[in-house]
């Protein structure tokens, strides 16, 4: 035997005791079991303050626990994740919604500014800016019908709706259309004349139907409610419109008084303020001012207690401050200037000159702004063809000019309240 035999021998012994070793069989499955790698959870879940990603289970805790576990966090992360998707798409929503929205009409601290140019209808800021086109003209009719006019106020009292027409007092087809601000058509109407008199409570519209002899009542779903006859020889001669009674239950059509419900119209008794050319009622409806032969008078709504406030020159007016304080007017004419803006305290007469326009220009008082801290009033030249509209504080101060190319505008009422 070499010693390579005895060699082997001496390693084949060796192998065969380790074979028969008294070590448990399940010894490696224990210790993989123990050292097998688990998912970490995010950090984002981990307890505040840790710094571990993963998380060992207690001695006592057994394999089904540490599955629900695992379950628990997984559908935390699916809600939150759910939660997420549904705040992008809810968004996305409301930001298309917001720009498939028609754009809101500008706002201001006096309220919109409604005016004619052109024959189109535009709403801009109080002081003119950031117009807007509501009502384009349509482009077929006679040159001297084409496009959208009126006289007087446009808006509604209550500052919701308003009013203009397609066509002139004596264009055939002549109709009375009545928008939201944003110039969507809610009625439209046969209707001529000038002014577009709306009802006190801004539920209806009276206008000729037919020229010096018939009116219409409209109410705001364009449905005519009533037709009114105004007698031969009751109406003077001129560009008059009916214009309502503080009560809303007549109309009056200088000088005459025509009632709603059907009775005899009748001419106005001269102690009654409203047989006059130019009245109008205090806006509690407990005054009126009136003028008569060139001087601008103030008494009670019966016509009692009357007192001159301004003794002369008055050729135009009046207006009610919206606090019913001062009432606004007109001197002189384009024929007879100076042609100049005023206004006077009602209680102590005192008159405060606002605007003048030289030579044969014309100026005309429209309305106080909401507030009643500023004016808007319109001039126009001896032909009316170099046209604008202004804006002047209630003192006669900051004189603005708005809008260039038209005279006919209107400041929006705000609703009353805080």
């Amino acid at each position: 035997m070499t010693g390579h035999d005895d060699f082997d021998r001496t390693l084949a012994g060796w192998f065969e005791a380790d074979a028969l070793s008294p070590a448990p069989a399940d010894g490696l499955d224990r210790i993989l079991d123990a050292t097998r790698r688990r998912r970490p959870r995010p950090a984002w879940l981990a307890g505040p303050g840790s710094d571990w990603v993963g998380v060992t289970p207690g001695a006592g805790s057994s394999s089904g626990a540490r599955s629900l576990a695992r379950l628990g966090a997984r559908w935390s992360t699916a809600l939150i994740l759910l939660l997420v998707i549904a705040a992008i798409v809810g968004g996305a929503i409301l930001v298309g919604a917001v720009l498939l929205r028609p754009s809101p009409p500008p706002t201001g601290r006096l309220g919109h500014l409604a005016y004619g140019l052109d024959g189109d209808i535009y709403l801009a800021d109080w002081d003119g800016r950031n117009p807007t086109r509501i009502a384009h003209a349509p482009p077929d009719g006679p040159a001297d019908c084409y496009g959208f006019g009126g006289e007087g106020p446009m808006w509604s009292p209550d500052g919701r709706h308003l009013a203009y027409r397609s066509g002139g007092a004596f264009c055939p087809g002549a109709t009375v259309l009545i928008s939201d601000p944003a110039g969507h058509i809610v009625a439209s109407f046969p209707g001529t004349g000038w002014l577009i008199s709306w009802s006190p409570d801004s539920t209806r519209v009276a206008t000729w139907v037919d020229l010096d002899k018939t009116i219409g009542i409209y109410g705001l779903d364009g449905v005519r409610q009533a037709l009114l006859t105004a007698p031969a020889g009751c109406r003077l001669p001129g560009d008059f419109d009916a214009v309502w009674s503080p009560d809303g239950t007549s109309l009056v059509v200088w000088p005459c008084e025509v009632p709603l419900d059907g009775r005899t119209p009748r001419s106005l008794p001269a102690n009654d303020p409203r047989s006059n050319g130019h009245w109008a009622y205090s806006p509690d409806e407990t005054r009126v001012a009136y003028i008569a032969g060139g001087r601008l008078f103030v008494a009670a709504a019966d016509g009692s207690q009357e007192r001159v406030l301004v003794p002369t020159g008055v050729s135009g007016g009046p207006v009610w401050s919206p606090t019913g304080d001062r009432v606004g007017f007109d001197t002189g004419s384009s024929l007879s200037p100076p042609n100049e803006l005023g206004v006077v305290d009602a209680a102590s007469g005192t008159v405060t000159s606002l605007a003048s326009a030289p030579g044969t220009e014309s100026i005309l008082f429209i309305r106080f702004s909401p507030g009643g801290d500023r004016i808007l009033f319109s001039r126009s030249d001896a032909n009316y063809v170099g046209t604008s509209l202004w804006s002047v504080h209630a003192d006669g101060s900051d004189a603005q000019l708005l809008v260039t190319g038209t005279g006919w505008g209107d400041w929006q009422p705000l609703p009353a309240g805080p």
